[in-house]
């Protein structure tokens, strides 16, 4: 899955006239790409940022593809962390696939290990979304116990293995976001430790402020079910949803004790949203101001993003667009120390933008 044939082998054709191929058999370029698409972060408050898919499907449920193929999709294109989240209680291929809920996991986990793809057993408890919700389990031991009618018992259950418990899309297939009474009964039992704010092309900014009151890790993830299309991604100038993780350390241990304490920021659509003190930081370490020239009346200095994520800043009565490890530049009056700078696409609560002032020398 992860081996091409040499670029010699490839390209051959591309300078070689037609006359002189091998009758037997022609090489030509694979239509896959093998390189993987390294994204860029900088440390964060001294953590390392750890680029996450906490829900995605396979055949194992209503997902579209085999597992090795989900996670050579997601190292490809430069994620650090995956989570098979099958569903427990739909699988509408399973006339034709072994019962067990374990795997999908199985399939895939060798072939992350050839790459040192960190992958996530994890699974979705699925139950009527206008009254209890779907929540994700991550980091479980055995999918099989979880699948039981009772839905609070499910989700008991995961608890039992010490899993970390996400509520997923909030807001999907309903007019109006709420927190519903089975929804109230899980935060009063401690049963619900993370939730998504974006899934797959949703935004809900009411449960960014939901998981800033309740201190909850902030999620955006895919759902994805057929194909991440790395083009169309591509030609929209985004990443895939993906939830970036403040690390002590590369590892699964390090993001199950980074998600426990709430250190993420939620990536999506050229967009983050955090909790202010997390968004600060990020921003801190991705831009780089730099004084380049100075004028009887005026200091002139580029500001460089050091990081994947694009910037929509407003300051100096204009929107500025700094895109990712790009630099720009601006100038301000002589006597300028800072600039007062609203960041239009970071939320750190509803409909709440960041405004943070950046420090001239």
């Amino acid at each position: 899955m992860f081996f091409s044939l040499p670029a010699s082998a490839q390209n051959k054709n591309s300078f070689e006239s037609s006359k002189n191929w091998n009758p037997n058999k022609v090489y030509f370029p694979q239509y896959s790409s093998e390189a993987r698409e390294n994204l860029t972060f900088p440390k964060v408050l001294g953590y390392e940022v750890l680029a996450c898919d906490f829900h995605t499907h396979t055949v194992f449920s209503d997902g579209l593809v085999w597992p090795d193929l989900r996670v050579s999709e997601a190292w490809l294109g430069g994620l650090d962390a995956m989570a098979l989240t099958d569903h427990i209680e739909y699988r509408p291929h399973k006339g034709f696939l072994n019962s067990d809920h374990n795997t999908s996991y199985e399939i895939a986990k060798p072939i992350a290990d050839q790459v040192g793809f960190m992958l996530i057993k994890g699974c979705e408890i699925t139950r009527k979304q206008s009254t209890l919700g779907h929540f994700n389990a991550l980091f479980i031991n055995d999918a099989n116990p979880i699948a039981v009618d009772d839905p609070k018992q499910s989700i008991v259950e995961a608890h039992k293995q010490n899993a970390f418990i996400i509520w997923n899309h909030p807001g999907w297939a309903v007019d109006t976001t709420y927190i519903k009474e089975f929804q109230e009964d899980l935060f009063k039992n401690g049963l619900i430790q993370g939730i998504e704010v974006y899934n797959n092309s949703e935004f809900y900014p009411r449960v960014l402020a939901w998981a800033i009151d309740k201190k909850l890790a902030i999620i955006a993830a895919s759902d994805v079910h057929g194909n991440v299309e790395s083009g169309v991604l591509k030609s929209n100038g985004v990443l895939r949803p993906m939830t970036l993780v403040l690390t002590k350390e590369h590892s699964l241990s390090g993001i199950r004790e980074a998600l426990d304490a709430g250190r993420t920021l939620a990536l999506f659509q050229n967009r983050l949203a955090a909790k202010q003190d997390i968004a600060k930081g990020f921003v801190e370490a991705s831009l780089s101001v730099k004084r380049v020239f100075s004028s009887e009346k005026s200091k002139f200095y580029t500001i460089t993003n050091l990081s994947s994520v694009p910037f929509m800043m407003f300051f100096n009565n204009s929107l500025h667009e700094l895109p990712a490890l790009c630099t720009i530049t601006f100038s301000v009056p002589l006597d300028s120390s800072k600039i007062n700078v609203n960041f239009e696409n970071i939320f750190i609560y509803e409909n709440r933008t960041l405004a943070h002032d950046l420090q001239l020398d």
